[in-house]
């Protein structure tokens, strides 16, 4: 096991106490849309070392089995909770029927969770919606309790924060009312972390790691004064797992109220990995946002969340998975 996996091992370990509070101090049963994506794969691994017992349903579009590897061998232990993993498409007629036999007491609702949504097509995104309301029809079919929903930040994109991601609020309220089905949305800004694929994830970190590491230039569109606030994996996972117990009815931004700029960042990356990496300017692409900033008062107030992972060292486990990946495949 690498020095980032038993460091993410520790931290899971070391943070049961909460989230076991969080849910009754009782392993329940999670089903998680998008568990094979580098959020979700992270996800899993900490509900696994908690003791749930973990459903993840994910059509690998973007996400991969092999994410979930260390997953699958975790589940092994006695000590931890049960895998099962349903390669299904969240819009499948079938995906009802699957939720109500593994009859899940949460539901973490990851699928097409990403700040790609931004640059998407107006139909795509409403297909999206479509979907959450599908999961959310599969979860009150199943009994579920609540279901955990997750959204780009505010500045991201307008398309994201607007009528749709109203419609799935909507819905969400509706739900809760008709049914009883609690619920608590999570406001995710850039998350960044282990597992991330630059070709499918949109994360300027897992960009300038890859190219850093691989001696190439990066591109910095624009004059690099865009800000992002970056938010760590593992920080995010937290913030999921405490929202199983807390928050209900309730809109949660979560990240580290810290503004970086991308020219800071790139500087980050490559003092860290220990490259010489130049940065050359890219045109600004029409969709990026100027500035992106949350503020996470409230999700200590709601969850008792507060990130704890520093962006240096954020990026030191980042390029450390990123470095034993790549010996991995050539040692193949």
């Amino acid at each position: 096991m690498s020095t980032s996996s038993r460091r993410r091992a520790s931290r899971a370990n070391g943070s049961r106490r909460t989230p076991s509070r969080a849910t009754g101090g009782l392993a329940v049963e999670v089903l998680v849309t998008g568990g094979a994506g580098f959020i979700g794969s992270a996800l899993v691994e900490r509900l696994l070392a908690e003791g749930h017992h973990v459903e993840v349903v994910d059509d690998l579009s973007t996400g991969s089995l092999a994410n979930l590897s260390a997953a699958r061998e975790q589940a092994r232990h006695e000590e931890a909770g049960a895998l099962r993993i349903h390669q299904a498409d969240i819009h499948d007629d079938g995906l009802a029927a699957l939720v109500e036999r593994r009859h899940p007491e949460v539901v973490i609702h990851l699928a097409g969770a990403t700040a790609k949504a931004a640059r998407r097509a107006a139909t795509q995104v409403v297909h999206e919606v479509a979907g959450t309301v599908h999961v959310l029809d599969a979860a009150v079919a199943a009994g579920a309790r609540k279901v955990v929903c997750v959204a780009g930040a505010r500045a991201q994109a307008d398309v994201v924060r607007g009528i749709p991601a109203r419609a799935v609020h909507e819905y969400l309220a509706a739900y809760q009312d008709r049914h009883g089905l609690a619920h608590t949305t999570v406001v995710l800004p850039t998350i960044y972390g282990p597992r991330q694929t630059p070709a499918t994830e949109s994360s300027v970190v897992a960009v300038f790691v890859q190219r850093a590491l691989a001696g190439q230039t990066c591109v910095v569109h624009g004059d690099g004064t865009q800000t992002r606030d970056l938010l760590y994996v593992d920080d995010a996972v937290d913030a999921l797992v405490r929202a199983m117990g807390h928050a209900d009815g309730a809109t949660v931004e979560v990240g580290t109220g810290i503004a970086t700029t991308v020219s800071d960042l790139h500087a980050t990356v490559a003092r860290v990995a220990g490259v010489e990496c130049s940065a050359v300017p890219g045109e600004r692409r029409a969709h990026e946002p100027g500035e992106v900033v949350t503020d996470p008062r409230r999700a200590a107030t709601l969850l008792g969340w507060e990130p704890w992972t520093g962006l240096d060292d954020g990026v030191a486990q980042t390029i450390e998975a990123a470095r034993a990946a790549g010996t991995s495949e050539r040692g193949a």
